[in-house]
């Protein structure tokens, strides 16, 4: 059933706050852009007294203007500037983005009035109750940022963090613009020359060497005598001539049925496995190749595949006969 009392308090309420946005604020609103280009002119009584009460008036109506639940914004880039007409006010002021535009550069140049900026007039110093009014502002600003959803504590913690660099970007500027590059401390050499180093002296007696590392103390201490290790039968990877060969003798068999583009022997890398093992275990059949330097490197290959498949099968068949 539809609360008709609950709606006429909203519709109330409503009515309050569009009082509030009047023609005034909207002058008032916008002037305040005035300060923001041209910040020197308020070093006039007159004019920091306009732009006390304007900001005053901006923070009481945002204040009492909230915005209320969530609004999704965006992640794609938008226009920063906005359309300055009076009807447009009352969307404005409920839209976040636009809230945060006009606030965040009024901390903008609060920061600029009382920061150290060595361009400033000299006109523009600030009595202790004006720095005490931007202070106290500050904190009004700060606290209607975090209510203005969406994630406004977190807004108000990247601004903070922004201002904060802005502060001493600035305080890199007055002193000169000093180089960044760190100097080397020279009594850190000297301090260093002093330093004894201390030399873990490997104990040749032990039956366990310590290798500073646990994983090459273990791998060092697997086998006592390291030349035993190697010389184990186990470690041997070079395999047998004719098992290596024996696919490739295979396929250039005449009834092998494998065409040419499809041979071992047309692979690079099965090339140079196979010139490194005839150089290790068969080195005379290098001399078949110097025999035939007319031939391609992959036909030489074949060649000396060929008859490696020849002689084993002499050899196999001579042990059947025996």
């Amino acid at each position: 059933e539809y609360n008709t009392e609950e709606s006429e308090e909203t519709d109330a309420v409503m009515d309050t706050e569009n009082k509030e946005v009047t023609f005034l604020f909207y002058r008032t609103l916008w002037s305040i852009q005035d300060y923001f280009r041209n910040p020197n002119q308020i070093s006039n009584d007159t004019n920091w007294k306009k732009m006390e009460d304007t900001v005053n008036e901006i923070c009481r109506i945002f204040k009492n203007y909230k915005r209320e639940g969530s609004c999704q914004v965006s992640n794609e880039a938008y226009f920063a500037k906005f359309l300055t007409s009076e009807r447009l006010l009352t969307l404005q002021i409920s839209d976040s983005n636009f809230r945060r535009h006009i606030l965040v550069q009024i901390l903008t140049l609060f920061q600029y009035l009382t920061a150290g900026v060595k361009f400033k007039p000299n006109k523009l110093v600030l009595s202790e109750p004006r720095k005490s009014w931007i202070r106290d502002t500050t904190s009004k600003i700060y606290s209607v940022l975090s209510e203005t959803p969406p994630d406004g504590q977190s807004f108000v913690k990247h601004v903070k963090c922004i201002l904060k660099y802005e502060e001493k970007w600035s305080k890199w500027k007055n002193e000169g613009c000093p180089s960044l590059a760190k100097l080397p401390d020279k009594t850190v050499g000297i301090k260093q020359k002093n330093l004894k180093r201390n030399v873990k002296v490997m104990d040749l007696t032990s039956e366990k060497f310590d290798m500073g590392n646990q994983t090459l103390t273990d791998l060092w201490n697997i086998c006592p005598d390291n030349l035993a290790a190697c010389q184990d039968s186990n470690r041997k990877f070079t395999p047998e001539t004719y098992k290596f060969f024996e696919e490739a003798i295979e396929q250039l068999e005449p009834d092998s049925g494998v065409e040419k583009e499809y041979y071992l022997t047309n692979e690079t890398a099965f090339m140079w496995r196979s010139l490194r093992l005839l150089a290790r275990q068969s080195v005379p059949y290098f001399q078949h190749i110097q025999n035939t330097k007319n031939l391609t490197l992959t036909d030489n290959l074949q060649n000396i595949i060929t008859l490696i498949g020849k002689e084993y099968k002499k050899e196999n068949d001579m042990e059947v006969a025996s």
